[in-house]
């Protein structure tokens, strides 16, 4: 009878040596725990600790139960209670590290109380904890809010005392604050959403984000920096979708707040405004534009030096590492490069760590100009995976049309148009990028071949026709093009 799939075990596990220890003291504490069983029931589970291989349902039924008939519902329940305690451990471990809602609670009962001395001392406390406080989120906008509303129901206890004017200002400011509170939540909702679009072709309007936008530019919130951040964020995209030219102006307003209040953000959020960073220069460079190329590469190394690069848990995903690879390579940044792929291999998801690294070897090779060396580390390459498939042929088409081995190469175009047309669960905003990539490249091998170079002119139109993100390589594409020209 293994205990090994139990929830309470699974749960266990998750502890480290200090918290199972904690989590003892916890069960052994007549205020939280009077029941002998449970603490000899957790007495066991020690011993076993943290792998619990050894025990079972009949030996631990057994120590807890002697000269009982083994019955499996018995000790399903003890099982049962002991996991309800580790919740509530857990539970207890989390809010006393939450201070301004342990802070929000004591008020609320000292207001109740009608303790006046005790709130006073209270209060004075709290907001000085809180204006220490380093990260502004929601968290240190939602206890603003809590803290002024136990001042208002202190005030309104003793409204003869404060008088209605004063009385009515507290409930202005408590409701200031709640109007703090919705806006930045509704901004970092939006934010949010809108790093999800570079996930796949996905739309969405959130309510009432418009007026929130509005309500910012007549009335903005210069107490919250990333408030400020994330509006401009959002213009910017805004921008983008309405194709309106810019000055950089917001880009640069968003740099310049980044560089004073970078240490004020918290760090899920800080990490999403630089993924919609990264995401905005990679558009605005796909145009060309120099000043974003650049900035795209400072965003990507300052992000992988910081550790606000997205990861799986605490891992790179195998298309990040390429991909991060990839962009430091187009830049020429052959050392930071080199190293990045060194020191973040085994960082990489196991399953797929040795076939991304040759990957990101062979394209290593093909931007230092090896192209021979390049393609003996694609042939190592596992093409098992979509994603490793369109990566290896794309490299090899460019390495064998710089080589000038046309024929060659209009084979691996004739071989990926026929896989992309054959791939199935694919993004087709994805696939529609590469299927315009080889259609263009097919037409320039074929001018290559000997076919009529008018046709160059007809090219130049229909690329020029097509937005940026629509063509995967599109950098690269343009290059052929012009030398053509």
């Amino acid at each position: 009878m293994d205990i090994s799939d139990l929830k309470l075990i699974l749960l266990l596990q998750t502890f480290n040596k200090k918290e199972f220890e904690k989590f003892g003291e916890y069960i052994n504490s007549p205020y939280f725990n009077k029941s002998l069983l449970i603490r000899k029931f957790y007495d066991l589970l020690k011993k076993d600790f943290p792998g619990f291989k050894k025990l079972s349902k009949k030996e631990i039924f057994k120590v807890i139960y002697p000269n009982e008939e083994f019955k499996d519902k018995k000790i399903r329940d003890l099982f049962s209670k002991m996991n309800e305690f580790a919740l509530d451990f857990i539970a207890s471990e989390q809010f006393n590290t939450k201070i301004h809602t342990k802070n929000s609670y004591i008020l609320e009962n000292l207001v109740n109380r009608k303790l006046p001395v005790h709130f006073n001392s209270k209060y004075k406390e709290s907001i000085k904890q809180l204006n220490n406080e380093k990260i502004i989120d929601e968290e240190y906008i939602f206890a603003e809010y809590n803290y002024s509303r136990a001042e208002k129901l202190f005030k309104a206890l003793y409204e003869r005392k404060f008088g209605e004017i004063v009385l009515s200002e507290q409930i202005i400011e408590e409701y200031n604050i709640f109007i703090n509170y919705l806006v930045y939540m509704v901004l970092v909702y939006a934010l949010h959403l809108n790093i999800r679009r570079y996930s796949g072709e996905y739309k969405f309007h959130l309510l009432i984000l418009d007026k929130v936008i509005e309500f910012l530019d007549k009335h903005p919130r210069d107490k919250y920096p990333v408030i400020g951040i994330i509006k401009r964020l959002l213009s910017m995209q805004s921008d983008i979708d309405n194709s309106v030219d810019d000055n950089a102006k917001l880009y640069n307003e968003v740099r310049d707040l980044l560089g004073k209040y970078s240490d004020t953000i918290q760090i899920h959020n800080k990490r999403y405004i630089y993924v919609f960073l990264f995401n905005y220069t990679r558009i605005k460079s796909l145009d060309g534009n120099p000043f974003y190329k650049n900035e795209h590469y400072k965003i990507l190394k300052y992000s992988i030096e910081n550790d606000l690069y997205p990861k799986d848990g605490n891992v790179f995903s195998f298309n990040s590492y390429v991909t991060v690879a990839a962009t430091a390579l187009v830049h020429k940044d052959f050392e930071w490069a080199e190293n990045f792929i060194e020191k973040f291999k085994h960082e990489v998801t196991k399953d797929q760590r040795e076939n991304a690294y040759i990957l990101c070897k062979g394209n290593l090779n093909y931007r230092k100009g090896n192209l021979e060396e390049a393609l003996k580390y694609l042939g190592k390459v596992a093409i098992d995976d979509i994603y490793f498939h369109l990566r290896v042929q794309n490299l090899q088409i460019k390495i064998h049309y710089e080589l000038g081995n046309f024929e060659l190469c209009k084979s691996i175009i004739d071989s990926y148009r026929h896989f992309l047309g054959s791939v199935k669960d694919f993004p087709e905003f994805l696939k529609g990028r590469f299927v315009n990539y080889v259609n263009i490249t097919s037409r320039l091998v074929n001018i290559h071949l000997g076919g009529d170079k008018k046709n160059i002119f007809n090219i130049k139109n229909d690329l020029d026709n097509l937005p940026a993100e629509k063509v995967e390589s599109m950098t690269w594409v343009r290059t052929q093009l012009n030398k053509l020209l």
